[in-house]
């Protein structure tokens, strides 16, 4: 979880040591303590509803390895939504920002799916989205050029690429750090 996010945000120092970002700490302090409890309880029902319900009743009706991206592009939804609402980028037209959206939106989606696969848990995921959404509401990020798009591009993708190999190795210590021994 931490990985997924620590991979998540790293467009953040990279655009600010590159001189293509700027961020805030707090940008809208009572925006922020009025939407963290919202962002909890939204992560953790997003991820009961799509990565729980919804990935067991496709997981059968689907072939084999295609049911985890189907629940990914469809989880990205709600986050892509809530993220072109709550954060407008001015003078870029609506279709790219959207399109860079959603690309960066299905692989951290993607990311979350096989941590709810690997864990056997949603709530580690939700954990991660929470997480992940706070520090979007805490940091106020304002880019110069084209670059922290590609950047956050490229973090999301490191994000999955993470989870992916923390599921390569064995999983039983991190099912028994992350949900405690049964």
């Amino acid at each position: 979880m931490v990985a997924f996010v620590a991979g998540a945000l790293l467009h953040l120092p990279a655009g600010y040591l590159l001189r293509y970002a700027r961020v805030d700490l707090l940008p809208s302090p009572a925006l922020f303590l009025a939407a963290v409890p919202l962002a909890i309880a939204a992560a953790f029902g997003h991820e009961a509803l799509v990565r729980g319900k919804l990935y067991g009743a496709l997981q059968p009706a689907l072939p084999a390895g295609l049911a985890a991206p189907s629940v990914a592009l469809v989880g990205a939804v709600a986050p892509l939504i809530a993220r072109l609402l709550l954060f407008p980028v001015p003078y870029v037209p609506f279709p790219a920002v959207a399109g860079q959206a959603l690309m960066v939106e299905f692989f951290l989606s993607l990311g979350l799916t096989w941590i709810a696969l690997g864990t056997g848990s949603t709530r580690p995921g939700a954990v991660a989205l929470a997480t992940l959404w706070i520090l979007r509401l805490a940091l106020g990020v304002r880019f110069h050029g084209g670059a922290l798009p590609l950047l956050e591009l490229a973090a999301a993708l490191v994000a999955a690429l993470l989870v992916a190999l923390v599921l390569a190795g064995p999983l039983a210590p991190h099912r028994e750090r992350l949900l405690g021994a049964a």
